[in-house]
């Protein structure tokens, strides 16, 4: 009897044994052996690129998880193709893409059958707000300065719908006053029609233009922040100077929709972990003119939802909006 019984133990344990290597991967902790794949929107080298690389860098340097990371480009569409391959892993938190500006205003003016709320919000991780200058021969001083010119100014910036065209709209509202957006093709030639007196203002990203206001060269007039910056402590805010005009665009990461508590939960903390490393303040926020604005997935998620109706009904005054 005694040697049934522990045959018949020896059975049981066996089986045991068998049936815990046979679980699958998915019921494993996660990521359950798995990487997970950064996906930029964008080809190498831009914005979305770069964040996600030097996040994969310090988060393996500095070992916040064991996964191994692979960034991914999946270009096309001004990010409709990143969406659409996001999209497709439904449910499948081994997924993270950026998002910056182009995830609220792709689905607003082109038809791809997506939008924010198709997404998972873990972090915002940063922003690049709007800086107004002008030459430093101009004789505009202040935002009350800019109120009170006469006639109608000309204001350089970035193309029509984009965060310097918001600014500048949102400017006018708070003053009562109509200025001429002059669109230009990127920073430098935004930086190059101020310098030259072309126009009489720029709305341009601070990171662009410090060199010059460092060297006095053009007069910085408002940041489009909440609060003043680290990096450029001595200029004012829009709101502080009388007029709310608060916007910027915003660097973060999402995940597919429908994933997991678990899987979301992972995510933001590896985030959250990352985004508090010296590394990631001097290697990646500072280098690239970036104001710190870490937000958790609930406030992130609120915050997408604020931006695009602000944006909506901005490009709906510009007749960019899609048919």
């Amino acid at each position: 009897m005694q040697v049934f019984t522990r045959s018949f133990k020896a059975m049981l344990t066996a089986a045991a044994l068998t049936a815990a290597a046979a679980m699958p991967a998915a019921a494993q902790e996660f990521p359950g052996g798995r990487g997970i794949e950064f996906v930029a929107g964008y080809g190498p080298g831009g914005g979305h690129d770069t964040m996600l690389r030097m996040m994969a860098k310090i988060i393996q340097s500095d070992k916040i998880v064991d996964a191994k990371i692979n960034v991914v480009n999946k270009p096309g569409g001004a990010g409709a193709t990143s969406l659409g391959y996001l999209n497709s892993h439904k449910g499948d938190g081994h997924y993270l893409m950026s998002a910056t500006s182009s995830f609220i205003t792709t689905p607003l003016t082109t038809d791809v059958g997506l939008n924010y709320k198709d997404f998972t919000p873990i972090a915002r991780l940063g922003i690049d707000p709007v800086i107004m200058v002008v030459s430093a021969k101009s004789p505009i001083q202040s935002l009350d300065d800019v109120k009170n010119a006469d006639g109608v100014l000309n204001i350089a910036g970035g193309g029509r719908g984009q965060i310097e065209n918001i600014v500048t709209i949102l400017l006018g509202d708070k003053m009562d006053k109509t200025f001429n957006f002059i669109p230009f093709q990127g920073d430098g030639e935004v930086s190059t029609a101020v310098l030259s007196g072309q126009v009489d203002a720029a709305m341009i990203n601070p990171g662009a233009i410090k060199e010059f206001i460092e060297a006095g060269r053009v007069r910085a007039i408002a940041i489009s922040t909440d609060e003043r910056t680290t990096m450029l402590p001595d200029v004012p805010t829009f709101k502080e100077s009388g007029f709310d005009v608060v916007a910027a665009v915003f660097r973060g990461v999402v995940a597919a929709k429908d994933i997991s508590e678990e899987e979301k939960s992972y995510l933001s903390n590896m985030v959250e972990k990352l985004q508090a490393t010296d590394a990631w303040k001097s290697q990646y926020l500072e280098p690239n003119g970036i104001v710190p604005g870490y937000l958790s997935p609930d406030d992130f998620g609120s915050y997408l939802e604020q931006t695009n109706e602000l944006y909506r009904s901005t490009l709906e005054r510009l007749n960019l909006l899609k048919g």
